[in-house]
């Protein structure tokens, strides 16, 4: 028996020691490959320099005076005026600003600039510092001949000189090297290394201009570089011949040229604060903005030379001759205020817009089959063309966001019912289908994706569950940011009527098309964002919270808490399934705040936990579709 159990025993070894020799022959599974970090800035260079878009191309007739401004506005040829975009306060602009001017933000100014009609962009602000971060934007956006007011409004009108008078100063003094001075020798650095949603040049151009508006005016006084100069890498952007004339800040380098093309911006560390200066702060906010751009860390020393060396400047030196008494002009009636209270006073505040905005694919089925034709809904169908004509619901008509209002003007007094894909760009053309006297316009819940099972997918691939156990979540019950109090966004008009003005602003909405944002970019970057979360107490208690969320809901004019939105910042809302927060979105956009709906809400972001309003192949069903001859 033991002779046996030894066999058997000896067998067994034999049997295991080729397994073991097998299975450690076995090449292991490679790594998925890391994502190389420096990749998006290798993309983004390569498109700017081959789209012409290098630093030396955006600091050509960048800036202008006043008295070029003033000339071009009063002469006898209306077509050649500049389209003004006032960044100031909405305060600041209504107590006076140049005629023909428009308010904006930094964060609303693509919004703004896309209205400008052809006409050459003027960027304004009080020292004329953020303008030329926002004329980097406009000039990489497409708009290449924006240009910077010098010295801003205190350039245009001496009400306004004190921004400059306050900011020049001796503060450099601590911490400069005479003249002819002692530059640190350049050197060559990695580049910086970051990674975009977007793979290609002109997504990630698009995504970094954006990220640039919504941080908004990067700056850093004299005081503070002055106190410590080694915490930064400092760019003195003059001529060689300019630094031996004054000196320097103490360990300032020289980069001037700075080119993506020429390679000179590896001279630049990335690694730490680039502070760059020049004389005014105002060509230093244009390569702090293209360097922020780039993935650097940048800020501009805020009023350059005249902060740091004032009294021995000899040029580009700020003084009240520098002004000029050209005319400004006074709102009255703020335009928002316009519109609002007709908002208000017409029963067309948001809550007004949210009172049976949405109905089933049931419903409407219903309705449609019944034995009384004269009840049908006029369905606007938004989807392409081309996927209209593969099958529609039976009666329907095709369009499109911008073309909503004109087709509804044939529903011969049917009540109008909105389909799209997934139902939240129809929710956006509700709002403006109920602006415009159509009150009773409706959204078909889920789109087509609701309607036919072969039409599911624009649903069924908007869920995920991106949100469960991610650093930027709040679970359960959540800890919501408190609510605060800002300024109501500044707005203009042709009009000076409240019907005129909404008419006006409704166009603009549509025009500029479904405002969304993914629900991977808010949660990579919750703080680029001013984040509501439009759910009920309870509903955030249940399921947690995107981080810094605030929670403003009810959200109205006429109780004012549509104050407690942040018009310097990107509104994104969410909900459930995008559709109600598309709404809110499209009413935002209309009362003059940069929106954006988080595409499928909670869907998008956590649909395996979700108890209601969520989307399952079940709220598809599989009513009848026609397809066009």
């Amino acid at each position: 028996m033991n002779t046996m159990k030894k066999i058997t025993k000896l067998l067994l070894g034999l049997l295991i020691i080729p397994l073991i020799a097998l299975n450690s022959c076995k090449k292991p599974k490679p790594d998925a490959p890391d994502v190389d970090p420096s990749l998006s800035f290798k993309t983004l260079k390569t498109y700017l320099v081959a789209s012409n878009l290098d630093l030396p191309t955006i600091l050509t007739n960048w800036i202008t005076t006043a008295d070029a401004v003033y000339a071009t506005m009063t002469d006898a040829d209306a077509t050649n005026d500049y389209y003004v975009v006032d960044l100031r306060l909405a305060a600041d602009y209504d107590a006076g600003h140049i005629s023909g001017a428009v308010n904006a933000t930094l964060t609303t100014l693509l919004n703004q600039a896309s209205a400008s009609g052809g006409k050459p962009i003027l960027l304004v602000c009080y020292t004329g510092q953020t303008a030329s971060h926002a004329v980097v934007a406009l000039r990489l956006s497409g708009y290449p001949t924006a240009k910077v007011l010098k010295w801003g409004m205190a350039g245009w009108n001496n009400n306004y000189v004190g921004s400059w008078n306050s900011g020049t100063g001796e503060f450099g003094t601590t911490a400069w090297t005479a003249a002819p001075g002692n530059l640190a020798a350049n050197s060559t650095h990695l580049e910086p290394a970051y990674t975009t949603t977007a793979t290609d040049g002109a997504g990630i151009l698009t995504e970094r201009v954006n990220a640039m508006l919504a941080a908004g005016f990067k700056g850093v006084t004299g005081t503070e570089v002055a106190a410590a100069p080694a915490n930064f890498f400092i760019n003195n952007y003059w001529t060689a011949a300019e630094v031996e004339q004054y000196g320097h800040l103490n360990g300032a380098h020289r980069i001037s040229p700075l080119t993506l093309a020429g390679n000179e911006y590896l001279n630049l560390d990335a690694s730490k604060k680039i502070v760059t200066y020049c004389y005014t702060g105002q060509t230093s906010s244009v390569i702090t903005a293209y360097l922020t751009i780039l993935g650097y860390d940048a800020a501009s020393l805020k009023y350059g030379a005249n902060n740091l060396i004032y009294s021995r400047l000899a040029l580009n030196k700020w003084s009240t001759t520098e002004t000029r008494n050209f005319p400004i002009v006074v709102s009255g009636t703020p335009t928002q205020t316009i519109l609002t209270q007709y908002l208000v006073a017409n029963d067309l505040d948001l809550t007004d817009m949210l009172v049976s905005w949405v109905t089933t694919t049931t419903s409407v089925y219903t309705i449609q089959t019944d034995a009384d034709p004269n009840n049908n809904f006029y369905i606007i169908d938004l989807r392409t063309a081309a996927d209209f004509a593969a099958g529609h619901i039976a009666g329907a008509v095709n369009s499109t966001l911008a073309n909503v209002i004109t087709t509804a003007a044939g529903a011969g007094g049917k009540q109008i019912v909105v389909a799209c894909y997934t139902g939240q760009t129809a929710a956006h053309a509700v709002i403006a289908l109920r602006l415009s006297g159509f009150k009773n316009a409706m959204v078909m819940k889920w789109g087509m994706a609701g309607w036919n099972t072969s039409l599911a997918a624009s649903w069924t691939a908007g869920i995920a569950n991106i949100g469960k156990n991610h650093a930027n979540w709040a679970a359960a019950p959540g800890l919501l940011t408190a609510n605060a109090t800002f300024a109501v966004p500044a707005i203009s008009s042709a009009s000076t009527t409240g019907e005129g003005i909404l008419a006006e602003r409704v166009s603009y909405m549509l025009a500029n098309g479904f405002k969304g944002e993914t629900a991977a970019n808010v949660l990579t970057n919750p703080g680029n964002y001013f984040i509501n979360n439009y759910w009920t107490t309870t509903d955030v208690q249940t399921y947690g919270h995107i981080s810094g969320a605030y929670r403003v809901n009810p959200l109205t004019i006429e109780n004012n808490e549509i104050k407690n939105l942040n018009p310097a910042k990107t509104i994104i809302t969410y909900c459930w399934t995008g559709q109600t927060s598309s709404m809110v979105t499209a009413y935002l956009n209309i009362l003059g705040y940069n929106a954006l709906s988080l595409k499928f809400g909670a869907n998008g972001l956590i649909n395996d936990d979700l108890l209601l309003n969520k989307w399952v192949i079940s709220e598809s069903k599989d009513f009848p579709l026609v397809t066009s001859k």
